[in-house]
Formats: C-alpha cells, sequence, structure tokens
C-alpha cells in the first residue's frame, strides 16, 4: 500500500474592480487532477481568504465537490 500527502497547496487569482471569480473553475480543475493521480483534495480543511478592497465585495461561495468553502475573514501573520 502506499500513501502520498500534499499540504498547503495554493491557488491565487487577481480580480479586476468590475472582474470575475474563476477560482470555482480553478478549483474543479485541481480535484479533476487530483484524482488522476488518486489524491484527495479535502474541501472541509480548504479556507479561502480574500486580500485587499475585494474582501469588502460579495462573492459567490467556492465549492470542493459539493462542499462550500468556507471563508476566512482574518489573517493573521506568524514569524
Amino acid at each position: 500500500m502506499m500513501h502520498k500527502f500534499v499540504d498547503d497547496t495554493t491557488l491565487s487569482e487577481f480580480i479586476a474592480k468590475s472582474g470575475r471569480s474563476g477560482m470555482n473553475a480553478c478549483c474543479d480543475e485541481l480535484v479533476q487532477q487530483s484524482n488522476e493521480i488518486k489524491m484527495n483534495v479535502n474541501g472541509h480543511k480548504t479556507k479561502e481568504m480574500l486580500l485587499g478592497p475585494i474582501a469588502k465585495d460579495q462573492l459567490p461561495p467556492i465549492t470542493l465537490r459539493g462542499t462550500m468553502v468556507s471563508r476566512s475573514v482574518v489573517f493573521q501573520h506568524s514569524s
């Protein structure tokens, strides 16, 4: 039996003021690629973080395999 573990995968995008997010499509592609190599993306452990002025906007939620990704409203940097 073989076990694979990947942690801290990050997807980033820049959204223009009047632009739309394509993150759901990126997440779907990540899940598809992960499935192809027999890895699992856990939607319950996945977090979304909005930085900058876009954080004030009401963006639609991201879903992974039918699970809504929770959105972090506080960011703490540890050194």
